[in-house]
């Protein structure tokens, strides 16, 4: 009887360390190899692509090129309102 308790403890001590180590050490290993080849498609869809980057450093030029442009055309109308003014 005492042998068979002592057995039956033993077990479950066995079977807590086992869930223990399980939870605690392989849990991280386990998720890094399934998701493992998700994590790194989800990495790779967040980086800029090559015609990405061309695409915006072409628009960025163009809001320059317009910002420069609303500051010539402002420029214009302001010499065309003192000469209207002088007349």
């Amino acid at each position: 009887m005492v042998i068979l308790r002592m057995t039956d403890i033993m077990a479950l001590h066995v079977r807590y360390a086992v869930k223990k180590l399980m939870d605690n050490e392989f849990e991280d290993e386990i998720v890094d190899r399934v998701l493992g080849g998700a994590r790194n498609d989800i990495e790779k869809m967040f980086e800029k692509s090559p015609s990405t980057t061309r695409k915006r450093e072409r628009l960025r030029k163009s809001i320059q090129k317009l910002k420069e442009s609303k500051d010539v055309v402002k420029k214009i109308i302001d010499k065309i309102n003192e000469i209207s003014l002088i007349k």
